[in-house]
Formats: C-alpha cells, sequence, structure tokens
C-alpha cells in the first residue's frame, strides 16, 4: 500500500463520474449478456441430459468464475463513486516498464471416437508501466509514449481500481541534469568514435563474455547434431527442418570465430562511442527473463541491470565495444562535457 504522503487526494470532477459511470454500465451490459448466455445453456441445453453430469459441473464453475469477476469490478467502481475521490501523483518519471504475458491453448480435434491434438493458439497481451517517484502505475499506451525518463508528469488514479482518470506531462526534462556535482548540458551530442587498445583486464572480460555466447549456441547445435545422426536413415522430408537448423547454427558459429579471430588479429581493439541517454525501458515478461534496453540519441543498446540503474536520462556515456565482434562490454560515464 503507497503511503497517503505521497499522493493528494482530490474530489472526482464531474468528466472523472462519467467516465467511472460509462464503466458501471458497460459491466451491467456485459453481466447481463453473460447471464442470458448461461441462462440459455441451463435452460436449453443441459437439461437434456445426453452430456451426463460433468458439462453442468463445468459450466456451472464457469458461471461462478465470471460472477466473481463481474462483481469485483462493479464491486469497484461502486466504492470509487460512493467515495468520489482520487489519488493524484506528481512527480519526476524515473522507470519504465513493459510486460508480455503469454498464454498458450491447444486445440482438440475429434475423429472416428478418439481424441487428438489440433494447433496451438498463442495469445500475447502486453502491460505499460511507468514509475513516478520509485512508485509503478499501469498506463495506457498512449499514455506510456507520451512521458520520457526525467519528465514531471501527473497522474490521476481511483483508489480502488486504480483506473487512471487523467494523465498530463507537465513539464519536459530540457533542464541540466546534475549527477556527482557535476553538471551535464542537454546538448544534442555528435556521435564520437574512437579506438584504443584494450586492457589485460578487459581483454579477460570479453572472451568470458564472447566464449558465453558460443556456449549458447553449442547448446542448439549439440542436440541437433545428435538428431541427424539418429534419424538420418529415416523418412528425408522429416529431417529438411533439422538440416536447415544445422546450416543455420554452423554458418552462426563459423562467423562468430571468423570475427574473434579479427579482433585476435588486430591486437585486441575496442571502440569507444560517446553518446546521450534519451529514454530507458525494462521488458519483462512470463515467458524471457528481464531484458534492460537505454535509448540513446544513436539507437537503442541493451544493458545489464547494473549499468541500466546507474544511467540515467539525458546523461552522456561512452560505450565500449570489442572491435569486430561487435561485443558491449562496458558503459563508463563522461562527466567532462
Amino acid at each position: 500500500m503507497v503511503p497517503q504522503n505521497q499522493y493528494e487526494i482530490k474530489p472526482l470532477t464531474l468528466q472523472d463520474r462519467k467516465m467511472l459511470r460509462r464503466q458501471f454500465l458497460f459491466l451491467i451490459a456485459f453481466g447481463v449478456f453473460v447471464g442470458a448466455i448461461f441462462f440459455f445453456i441451463f435452460k436449453f441445453v443441459l437439461p437434456t441430459g445426453e452430456m451426463g453430469y460433468i458439462p453442468v459441473f463445468v459450466f456451472t464453475a464457469f458461471a461462478l468464475i465470471f460472477g466473481a469477476f463481474i462483481f469485483y469490478f462493479f464491486w469497484g467502481t461502486y466504492i470509487d463513486l460512493k467515495k468520489g475521490i482520487k489519488q493524484c501523483y506528481t512527480g519526476i518519471v524515473n522507470d519504465k516498464r513493459v510486460n508480455k504475458h503469454t498464454s498458450s491453448s491447444a486445440r482438440h480435434n475429434r475423429s472416428g471416437g478418439s481424441h487428438a491434438y489440433g494447433s496451438s493458439r498463442k495469445s500475447t497481451q502486453t502491460y505499460y508501466y511507468i514509475s513516478i517517484e520509485n512508485i509503478e502505475h499501469s498506463v495506457s499506451y498512449k499514455q506510456y509514449s507520451q512521458a520520457k525518463l526525467g519528465d514531471k508528469v501527473s497522474i490521476e488514479i481511483s483508489p480502488k481500481k486504480k483506473e487512471v482518470l487523467d494523465f498530463k506531462v507537465l513539464e519536459k526534462n530540457n533542464d541540466t541534469t546534475t549527477l556527482s556535482h557535476h553538471t551535464i548540458s542537454k546538448k544534442r551530442y555528435e556521435r564520437v568514435e574512437k579506438s584504443l587498445p584494450m586492457t589485460i583486464k578487459e581483454i579477460e572480460l570479453v572472451k568470458k563474455m564472447f566464449f558465453k555466447t558460443i556456449r549458447k549456441d553449442l547448446m542448439y547445435l549439440i542436440p541437433i547434431i545428435i538428431l541427424l545422426f539418429v534419424l538420418w536413415k529415416g523418412i528425408f522430408i522429416f529431417l529438411i527442418p533439422l538440416i536447415i537448423a544445422f546450416i543455420y547454427y554452423s554458418f552462426k558459429l563459423l562467423i562468430k570465430y571468423n570475427r574473434y579471430a579479427k579482433f585476435n588479429r588486430n591486437g585486441y581493439l575496442k571502440t569507444v562511442t560517446k553518446v546521450q541517454v534519451i529514454d530507458k525501458l525494462k521488458a519483462t515478461s512470463n515467458r524471457n527473463s528481464t531484458k534492460f534496453q537505454i535509448e540513446t540519441n544513436h539507437g537503442n543498446i541493451n544493458v545489464s541491470e547494473h549499468i541500466y540503474n546507474q544511467v540515467q536520462a539525458s546523461q552522456v556515456i561512452n560505450l565500449h565495444k570489442a572491435s569486430f565482434i561487435d561485443l558491449l562490454f562496458e558503459v563508463s560515464f563522461d562527466y567532462g562535457n
């Protein structure tokens, strides 16, 4: 629960009440529609007794779930209207997050009295969040795209349902950013690149990171080779996907090793690129690990969580990449501009 001293309480405006009442009416209409469907099922389909008792229990469970779902949202909207207040947060955007939730369901085919698995269907829902003074709020994509890191924004939400009633960008991040007693001008920086020799410590770090990616590719390639060896005398058409995968990962490994050989022959050089941070994004998912991305004035880069937490909007940073293999291994901060 968010402490009350972090937001301001205001009465609902006429526009806010209209928005909540529209949801009220939508829930009532949806409830009537769902109720009519279940009434038809229980009145005209299930009483025939041809399907036994199991469908009755299944549809009863579905009816209770839908009823609880509709009642929960109905009650939340009712409480928000009854209280007649809203929570108003004003502050600086210090983080952004996109969460993707993927669910899959298998469709079954019935033929000749037997059950068979049909094609599976995947659905992905995307949710957007912004953090204002370290308090995360769920917003729409339009609201999410309006705010950048460091912008001063205002958001008004209902206390029970956390429905966004109003969202405004009060002030764009155009002032100077002060970090560790260094003032960094927020002008647009031209891309500056320079090639430098790497230290022994940096070489060891790059080797460790590079061979980690190689091991990851081998984890895909080795099972494919084993399957090809086992199934080689089988039907050729079933081997085609395995052959394609084998060629793809083999070429991928060869290209990586060729680039690493160039990196080795040319004396372990690195490219240092000076860029300016515009925004940053945290991407979460129920299927994949969390990814951290920084948007700069010269493109987006994926970084570690440690670097992500250090970098702030409008900061000037140096990207250290190993030459030829294009591997980002370090981000340093430029305080001299």
